[in-house]
C-alpha cells in the first residue's frame, strides 16, 4: 500500500489496514465497549425537546442527480450517517457506530493526539512574555479542529476566566462567531442541492452571472458573516428587497457529532466499568454516579436537535411568543420559503454584539438578557440554552435580539419553583430553604448520604438533623468562597469543589443546560459589571413564581412562609418580603431592574395563576390585621405601602423606554 504523504496524518489518523495491524487488540476493546453500551436502556432523565405542532415544516427533495462531493466532503462518505438524522436514538447511533469501530477509534486517537500536543505546548510556553507567545492561537485552532462539540465546550469556556484563566478565554471567544469555516463552494453547492437548483449558479445573479428571475437570490454574500459549530452564515437579499441571514449546515455535522457522541459514550463506559472494579476489589462496592453517562446524553440530545432547522424555527417562534409579555425580547422573523432541514433564512437583524456596545449599552443588554432568561427558567419553562455573546445582539430600537434556537431547555412547573426558591434563598442566605431546594431538584439524594473523607464509603444520613447540618456547612462554604452571594459560579464551586467531598451529589442531566445558560451568562455580564449580582436581577420573577406556585407542595410553602396556623400575617416575613427602606437611587449609569416586588405581587394577584396567594389573602385574621395597621408598630407598612402606590403611579404615568444611546 502507498505511504500516505503527510506525517501528521500518518501520526494521528491511520488507515483502516494500519490499525487493524497496529491496534487490533484496543479495536476489540472499542467494539466491546460499544456493545456494553448499546446494551442498556436510554436514561428515562434525558432531557426532551418539546412536541413540535402537527403541521411541521418539510425539507424539498434532493434532485435525482447524483452528487458526488459538497466541496471538500466526499457525499458517499457522510450519505450513510444520513439514517441517524432526525431526534438523538441512543440505541441507533451506538449500534450503527458498533459496526464501525475503527472510525472511533481513529476519532479517539486523533482527539488524544491533539489535546496532548496542546496541553504540551500551552505548558512549555508558561515561562515566556506574554507578547511572545503563541499558545492562545494554538488552543482556539485546536478546539476549532475538532469540530463542534469541542467547539460547544470552548464557548461556554470562553465566558469562564474563572475556570480557565484570562488567557485561554480571550483565544476561545472567537469561537462564538468566527469559527473555522468551510468552503464557501461546499455552502453554494448545499443550497443548491437543498432547493433543487440547476447550479450554484442559480443561488443569486453575482455568483454565477444568471439573470435574476433564475436565481433564488437576488444577491448573496461570497463569504459567511460568520462561522459557528455546526453551520455558517450568509447575508443575502431576497428579490422583494428584504435583507437576509442564510445558515448553511456544515456537511460533516451529523457525522461528526455522531462519531464524537459515541466516543464520549465509550470512553465513559470504560472508566465506568474501571472504577467499578476498582471499588470492587476495595469492598466500597460497584461505582454508582451514573447520571454522567446520562449528561453525556443529553448533551447529544441537544446537538441532534440543532442540526434539524426546522424544529429551530418552531423554538425560535415559541421563544418569542412565551416571553412576549416582557416586551424587550425578540427573534429574528423565520422566512420558511427559504429554509430547508439544512438550511435556514431569517431575517437580517440591524443591531450589535457585545464587543461593539458601548460599556452602558453593554450592560443594558446584559440585564435584559439575565431578566429573560431568568424569566424563562422560572416562569415560562422555555430556556434558550445558549446564550453566549455571538447569539445575543442588542437592535437599534433597545430590544435584546436573541439567535440560534436549536439549544433549547424545558423545566417542569415544580422544577420551576425550586429555582425560584433558591434565588430567594440564596440572596437572603437563607441556607436551609436553599438546602430543601438542592434536594427537591435532585442536587443532593433522598435521603441524604455522607461519608467523613473522600476516602471512605457515603453511608445513609437519614436523621432529622441530616439537612441541618448540610445547610450549615453550605453556609460556612459560601462565606469563605468569593461572591458567595452574588456569582452562580461561586455556588458552583462550593458544591462540586467543597461539599460533594462529604455528601453525595448529582447534576441532574435536565440541569446540565440551565447550569450552561447561567454560567454563561454571568461570564458575559462580568466583563460589563464586576459587581453585577445575578441573584439581584433574578429575584423579582423568582418571586413571581414563588407568589404563584402550581404544585401542592408549592402552595403549601407559600402559605406557611406568610400566615401562622392560626391565619395571622407573619409580619417579618412580609416586611422581608416587601424589602428594606426605599434608599435614594443614585443614577451611575448601570440598568436598574425594572422589576420589583409591587410589580411581581401586582401581575400575581389578579393573574389566573394567583389563586395560591388570593386565597392566602382571604385567609388572613382581618382583625389581627387591622390591629396591626392602625397601631405604632404599623407605621412602616402604611408608608410602604404608601411609597408603592407612588411608585406605580410614576411607573404608569412615565412610561421607561429603552433605547441603545451610543454603538462604537
Amino acid at each position: 500500500m502507498k505511504e500516505a504523504s503527510s506525517d501528521s496524518f500518518q501520526n494521528s489518523l491511520w488507515t483502516t489496514a494500519e490499525m487493524r495491524r497496529r491496534v487490533a487488540p484496543a479495536g476489540w476493546l472499542i467494539g466491546l465497549a460499544l456493545l456494553l453500551q448499546q446494551a442498556e436502556p436510554l436514561s428515562k432523565t434525558t432531557l426532551t425537546a418539546p412536541t413540535p405542532p402537527a403541521t411541521t415544516l418539510t425539507a424539498p427533495t434532493p434532485p435525482a442527480v447524483a452528487q458526488t462531493s459538497l466541496g471538500e466532503f466526499n457525499v458517499a462518505q457522510l450519505q450513510e450517517y444520513e439514517g441517524l438524522r432526525g431526534r438523538f436514538d441512543r440505541d441507533k447511533i451506538l449500534g450503527f457506530l458498533a459496526r464501525r469501530p475503527w472510525t472511533v477509534l481513529g476519532r479517539l486517537t486523533y482527539v488524544s493526539r491533539v489535546f496532548l500536543d496542546t496541553k504540551s505546548a500551552w505548558e512549555s510556553q508558561e515561562s515566556l512574555p506574554e507578547d511572545q507567545r503563541t499558545r492562545g492561537a494554538m488552543l482556539n485552532a485546536a478546539m476549532a479542529g475538532l469540530g463542534p462539540v469541542s467547539v460547544k465546550v470552548g464557548q461556554t469556556l470562553s465566558q469562564r476566566p474563572d475556570l480557565v484563566g484570562e488567557e485561554a478565554c480571550e483565544a476561545l471567544k472567537s469561537l462564538q462567531t468566527k469559527n473555522r469555516p468551510f468552503s464557501n463552494a461546499a455552502a453554494l453547492q448545499s443550497v443548491a442541492v437543498e432547493f433543487k437548483l440547476n447550479s450554484t449558479a442559480n443561488v443569486a445573479p453575482n455568483i454565477g452571472g444568471l439573470p435574476a428571475s433564475e436565481c433564488l437570490f437576488a444577491s448573496f454574500s461570497e463569504e459567511p458573516a460568520a462561522a459557528a459549530s455546526l453551520g455558517q452564515v450568509y447575508k443575502a437579499r431576497t428579490h422583494d428587497n428584504r435583507e437576509v441571514a442564510v445558515k448553511v449546515q456544515r456537511p460533516d455535522a451529523l457525522r461528526t457529532v455522531a462519531i464524537d457522541y459515541t466516543c464520549f459514550a465509550v470512553v465513559w463506559k470504560l472508566i465506568e466499568r474501571w472504577w467499578s472494579f476498582q471499588r470492587t476489589l476495595r469492598g466500597e462496592g460497584p461505582f454508582d454516579n451514573g447520571d454522567i453517562g446520562d449528561v453525556v446524553d443529553t448533551v447529544a440530545d441537544g446537538l441532534f436537535d440543532e442540526l434539524d432547522y426546522d424544529l429551530e424555527a418552531l423554538n425560535a417562534d415559541r421563544f418569542r411568543e412565551s416571553l412576549d409579555f416582557l416586551g424587550f425580547v425578540d427573534v429574528p422573523t423565520f422566512l420558511p420559503e427559504l429554509s430547508t432541514n439544512r438550511v435556514l433564512t431569517t431575517e437580517w437583524i440591524r443591531g450589535a454584539h457585545l464587543e461593539a456596545l458601548s460599556v452602558k449599552d453593554g450592560a443594558l443588554m446584559t440585564q435584559l438578557a439575565v431578566e429573560a432568561c431568568t424569566a424563562s427558567l422560572v416562569l415560562t419553562g422555555y430556556v434558550h440554552a445558549d446564550p453566549h455573546e455571538g447569539n445575543l445582539m442588542l437592535r437599534e430600537d433597545g430590544k435584546v435580539v436573541f439567535l440560534d434556537f436549536g439549544l433549547m431547555s424545558g423545566v417542569d412547573g415544580y422544577i420551576m419553583e425550586s429555582f425560584a426558591q433558591g434565588i430567594r434563598a440564596c440572596l437572603a442566605e437563607d441556607y436551609e430553604s436553599l438546602a430543601r431546594a438542592f434536594q427537591d431538584v435532585g442536587f443532593l439524594t433522598t435521603p441524604l448520604q455522607f461519608r467523613e473523607s473522600p476516602k471512605q464509603a457515603y453511608e445513609l444520613y437519614d436523621t432529622p438533623n441530616g439537612l441541618d447540618q448540610f445547610a450549615n456547612e453550605l453556609r460556612d462554604a459560601m462565606a469563605t468562597t468569593e461572591g458567595g452571594t452574588s456569582r452562580f459560579g461561586a455556588l458552583a464551586e462550593v458544591l462540586n469543589g467543597k461539599l460533594s467531598k462529604r455528601w453525595k451529589m448529582f447534576t441532574p442531566p435536565y440541569c446540565l443546560l440551565l447550569i450552561r445558560t447561567f454560567l454563561t451568562l454571568e461570564g458575559i455580564a462580568a466583563q460589563v459589571d464586576p459587581d453585577f449580582n445575578i441573584y439581584e436581577m433574578a429575584l423579582p420573577f423568582a418571586l413571581r413564581r414563588s407568589l404563584a406556585p402550581s404544585s401542592k407542595e408549592g402552595v403549601e410553602t407559600l402559605r406557611k412562609s406568610l400566615l401562622t396556623d392560626d391565619d395571622r400575617i407573619k409580619w417579618d416575613a412580609l416586611m422581608s418580603l416587601i424589602g428594606d427602606e426605599q434608599e435614594e437611587v443614585i443614577d451611575d449609569g448601570k440598568p436598574k431592574a425594572e422589576a420589583d416586588v409591587g410589580a411581581a405581587l401586582t401581575a400575581v394577584v389578579g393573574s389566573s395563576s394567583g389563586a395560591a396567594l388570593r386565597k392566602a389573602i382571604r385567609d388572613v385574621d382581618a382583625a389581627d390585621l387591622a390591629a396591626r395597621l392602625v397601631s405604632r408598630s404599623g407605621r412602616d407598612v402604611r408608608r410602604r405601602a404608601a411609597l408603592s402606590v407612588a411608585g406605580a403611579m410614576e411607573k404608569a404615568l412615565l412610561p421607561r423606554r429603552r433605547k441603545v444611546s451610543h454603538v462604537e
